[in-house]
């Protein structure tokens, strides 16, 4: 069981595609709060050695400045021996560092790039962020509440500690949990923001306006009339960026296009005469070749792939 773990997040720190059954097991095993606070550390040491950036700071500068001259580098023992040794180097040099100001309020802010990303936060919850995705931690042992703030789109599986844990958007809209696992999709000028939950129950909406959601639902606020819509249904390829898998049923061809081209980050370009053509489809992990071949065999078109662009076009 070891041995199969240590592979799937060699294969999660490279960047390299899990299949569903291997983010299943990744999953459940990062459900144990040691096994995700493990992770924690080797995720950290990892993007310390150049994967990503992530930084910890606090609102004043001057605090922040003591900070780093209090901070001193402690030694930290690993189970996954081999991300031990490709890290040792930096993380003598750099430490692991936890933070707390004079208000007992901890700040963590983890940003991704042009990938998605797995976040272990301090209070060893798990996050995913979508690409060009930003979130910040803050933990205040005063009034015991974990709150997020979000930026674009994340699935979070939040361990339960007691404490509150809020999501707050540039929109106002909140998201209050105990401990749950749900999808929020939240970009900083969208006109929606919109919940699915996997697991649990959340609290959703503004202040003045929201409901309780549960396990295979989902809702959509709407900022312009500050409502909520909520749903009985859950649409599994709302998470898809996430499972890496897609299932359409008698979908327009245009919605699944343009879902699958963010997910690989290319352009789609369909024949112009296709704004009507509705397309059921199974894509597990999909690149812009696979996506190519399936759809222009089950529509008997041509198509041209480039590094920035699928091209379908009428056979003649």
């Amino acid at each position: 069981m070891q041995d199969a773990i240590s592979e799937i997040l060699a294969k999660k720190l490279t960047e390299s595609q899990l299949t569903v059954a291997e983010q299943q097991q990744l999953d459940a095993w990062l459900q144990d709060p040691a096994n995700a606070g493990e992770y924690a550390e080797v995720v950290r040491l990892w993007d310390a050695a150049g994967k990503v950036s992530y930084e910890m700071k606090v609102d004043v500068d001057a605090e922040w400045e003591q900070f780093k001259q209090l901070t001193q580098p402690r030694i930290v023992r690993h189970r996954f021996a081999w991300v031990a040794a490709m890290a040792a180097s930096v993380a003598l040099l750099i430490g692991i560092f936890t933070f707390r100001n004079s208000t007992q309020t901890d700040i963590f802010k983890y940003v991704s790039a042009n990938a998605t990303e797995m976040v272990v936060l301090p209070d060893s919850s798990v996050v995913w962020l979508n690409k060009n995705s930003q979130i910040a931690y803050k933990y205040n042992d005063l009034t015991k509440t974990r709150t997020v703030a979000l930026i674009g789109e994340a699935m979070f599986n939040v361990r339960h500690t007691g404490d509150d844990f809020v999501v707050k958007t540039p929109q106002h809209v909140f998201t209050k949990v105990l401990g749950t696992s749900f999808n929020l999709k939240a970009p900083a000028k969208a006109k929606n923001v919109d919940l699915s939950v996997v697991e649990g129950k959340v609290a959703f909406g503004s202040r003045k306006n929201n409901t309780v959601v549960t396990k295979g639902q989902s809702a959509s606020f709407d900022c312009r009339s500050n409502t909520v819509t909520p749903s009985d249904t859950l649409d599994n390829n709302a998470i898809a960026w996430h499972t890496g898998v897609f299932n359409y049923n008698n979908k327009p061809l245009s919605q699944i296009s343009a879902q699958l081209g963010t997910y690989l980050g290319t352009k789609i370009t369909l024949p112009a005469d296709s704004r009507n053509v509705n397309y059921t489809g199974y894509f597990d992990h999909p690149t812009p070749e696979s996506v190519a071949e399936i759809i222009a065999t089950a529509m008997n078109w041509d198509y041209k792939v480039t590094d920035s662009e699928i091209v379908f076009s009428e056979r003649k």
